[in-house]
């Protein structure tokens, strides 16, 4: 929005950059492109996923390829694929977007809003108040701001399985893609600072607490149950103090349109998915890419939000449907195959330009 000539003012209700990885791939990454970051993306991070054995599946003993992967598709001018710890990318985003003047504050929210027909009043946290033409609020898949404005909206779903992130310091290990045993599946990628980036996922059928210390019994069960020599040497990396991120997948979908008034709703509080597809970043990074282009290619707001829904809603959709699918696949015990075969149509239909 800002390289379209707006001002722009963003509140971060976090102090400091959090997460594990995350990775832009097909059309995701093209995104980076049109945002002016894919080169420092690309050389902070780990280029070329798509290309590599990252995406493959191993036998769980052995470490050999049983399955190169799902198919993705191409086409001219097409950039590498890469993953970047979600630190270091939003260091990058917020050093572009401060560049272009866009002014970022952290550790603040809204206080409270009121959507008229003149602007949106916001009053901050921080005491600040302000009027804006368009409230964009993209504050996840337990959006507070969703609830305000769609108080009839669905509640996220849960999907029957839990994620399981952790950052293993160390070197490189060899022989990366996904291993599967009775316990779940876990993947791994190197990051170039120094970090391995291991996701995982347990079937847990029924919604409930569960605590840190489930988390790490069942995270070292699943590493266990692996006696291929790269999960062994991961497993060896494993202590007491390594910090592990669990959390139970759920997802949402909201109906058409995702906005009201001048308020719009994008990334997870509009469209929130399992890690299935590893497309959830990159569903938010073409939602943001849209809705500037939306806005400096219309006369008139609403004429922009039909817009940004036109281009937005089928192919969230697309995503968040199909990453249920492969869950319930996975809990239904599957071969590996038939989802295979279900990633390869659905990311030839996201090759397709957003």
């Amino acid at each position: 929005m800002a390289q379209a000539g707006v001002q722009v003012d963003v509140v971060e209700l976090a102090h400091e950059p959090m997460g594990a990885s995350l990775a832009f791939s097909g059309r995701a990454a093209m995104a980076l492109v049109e945002l002016g970051i894919y080169d420092e993306v690309h050389a902070t991070g780990r280029p070329a996923l798509a290309g590599n054995t990252a995406a493959s599946i191993r036998n769980a003993t052995t470490g050999e390829i049983i399955n190169p992967g799902p198919g993705r598709p191409t086409w001219p001018g097409a950039v590498d694929a890469v993953g970047v710890y979600r630190p270091v990318f939003l260091e990058v985003t917020q050093k572009e977007a401060e560049r272009l003047g866009v002014r970022v504050r952290k550790g603040v929210t809204y206080a409270s809003f009121e959507d008229t027909a003149e602007g949106v009043n916001v009053t901050f946290t921080d005491g600040e108040a302000g009027r804006y033409d368009l409230m964009i609020a993209a504050d996840g898949i337990n959006s507070k701001t969703r609830e305000l404005i769609f108080p009839d909206a669905p509640k996220p779903q849960y999907s029957g399985q839990l994620s399981i992130r952790w950052m293993a310091p160390g070197p490189q290990v060899q022989d990366e893609g996904w291993y599967m045993s009775p316990a779940g599946r876990l993947g791994f990628y190197y990051l170039p600072q120094g970090l391995v980036y291991i996701p995982a996922v347990v079937n847990i059928p029924e919604a409930r607490w569960i605590s840190d210390e489930e988390v790490r019994t069942l995270f070292t069960a699943l590493l266990d149950s692996m006696p291929a020599p790269a999960i062994r040497e991961l497993r060896s990396r494993l202590t007491e103090s390594s910090e592990l991120i669990g959390k139970p997948f759920h997802w949402i979908m909201l109906s058409e349109p995702w906005h009201k008034g001048r308020t719009l709703l994008i990334g997870d509080a509009a469209h929130a998915t399992s890690a299935h597809m590893g497309m959830g970043g990159g569903m938010a990074l073409e939602d943001a890419v849209v809705l500037g282009q939306s806005i400096a290619n219309s006369a008139t707001l609403p004429e922009a939000l039909d817009a940004f829904m036109k281009r937005r809603f089928e192919r969230c959709k697309l995503v968040v449907e199909t990453s249920n699918r492969l869950g319930q696949l996975e809990q239904e015990g599957a071969p590996p195959s038939e989802n295979m075969g279900l990633l390869t149509k659905a990311f030839a239909t996201l090759g397709e330009p957003y």
